[in-house]
């Protein structure tokens, strides 16, 4: 399997500008943890204006909006505006979705030019969803805006699709079929599921990492369960290759559609920083640091064992979040000959 240039894969080349880290959710696996109170602030309306002008320029025609939580940035709907008169064709946020309950907001953006939304949503009960986020009624709010943009879509209003970003971890994995049944029932059709990435809050509670082998068995089930009876489009990533079935590696039409390694978009990334990242280029005065997604996990998030480079998907295989293995070890992680 090679993933450069795949057919699945949208061509646009993407960045994703963080607008600040400040959220109303206080997820049990948030990387963020507790962020400092400058990182809780937001970027300057000029200097995101600035950061989308940049990435225009260089060639980008596909942009998200990052945080913490966007919703809450209250120049959010100006910056939209301002990506679409410019010329980006595809414009995304990822949120949790709860301010989007709110029918005028949600209209302003997309009058301003939103053409996708991918909403984190992690449980499909109310007592999943809520002890997950940290906020009661957390569900409820997502499930009426879920089916608010759900509408908007079928009225040809986003067409870049809705989507729902589930947080593989430890308290949900064993819902996976479950969730996917909830989540097409309310008309979704574009599912992903990214294997918990062990920072943040995750580190200090261990039940929030499970081990790749006790979670592949149930999300290889909503795979098949797809595969043979939705038919829509379920994505897979954090999962270092190794730890999947054989028979689905070899079946590379099915891996291949499955894979986010193979169907993500290229992605630059604008994140606020104060100090240089191995992967960042700050400018002074600026406060920024940008670096390739792909990249950046390839070289600085993840790390592979040596015998990694004995497998045949080690172009193409990611490897393990940075953390993982301080609780479960790297027994797990076997080259495929």
């Amino acid at each position: 399997m090679n993933s450069a240039s795949h057919p699945l894969r949208d061509p646009r080349r993407n960045v994703e500008i963080n607008v600040g880290k400040a959220c109303n959710n206080r997820c049990v696996f948030c990387i963020d943890g507790l962020p400092k109170a400058e990182d809780r602030s937001y970027m300057d309306i000029d200097h995101m204006k600035g950061e989308i002008a940049r990435f225009y320029e260089l060639g980008n025609r596909s942009l998200g909006f990052l945080g913490g939580e966007p919703t809450t940035y209250p120049k959010l709907p100006e910056a939209i505006r301002y990506a679409s008169d410019m010329g980006y064709t595809r414009i995304a946020i990822a949120t949790n979705a709860t301010k989007l309950r709110l029918t005028h907001y949600t209209d302003r953006l997309i009058d301003a030019g939103l053409t996708r939304v991918t909403v984190s949503m992690h449980g499909h009960t109310s007592d999943l969803e809520d002890r997950l986020t940290r906020v009661p009624g957390n569900f409820r709010k997502k499930v009426v805006a879920l089916r608010y943009l759900v509408k908007l879509r079928d009225e040809g209003k986003l067409r870049d699709n809705v989507s729902v970003n589930i947080v593989v971890n430890g308290w949900n994995y064993k819902y996976m079929p479950q969730m996917m049944r909830f989540f097409y029932r309310l008309g979704l059709d574009d599912i992903r599921a990214n294997f918990v990435r062990t920072e943040g809050y995750a580190l200090d509670d261990a039940s929030v990492t499970p081990r790749f082998t006790d979670v592949v068995p149930y999300i290889m089930k909503a795979v098949m369960l797809n595969e043979f009876h939705y038919r829509k489009s379920f994505t897979l990533s954090g999962f270092p290759l190794c730890t999947l079935p054989w028979e689905f590696l070899a079946n590379s039409k099915l891996a291949q559609k499955v894979l986010g390694e193979f169907r993500d978009l290229d992605t630059d990334c604008s994140v606020r920083s104060e100090s240089d990242t191995p992967f960042g280029i700050e400018e002074l005065g600026e406060g920024r640091a940008r670096f390739n997604w792909q990249d950046r996990k390839r070289a600085d998030l993840k790390i592979k064992p040596d015998q990694c480079l004995q497998c045949r998907y080690d172009n193409v295989c990611e490897g393990v979040w940075n953390a993982y293995p301080d609780f479960h070890g790297l027994g797990e992680i076997t080259p495929i000959p």
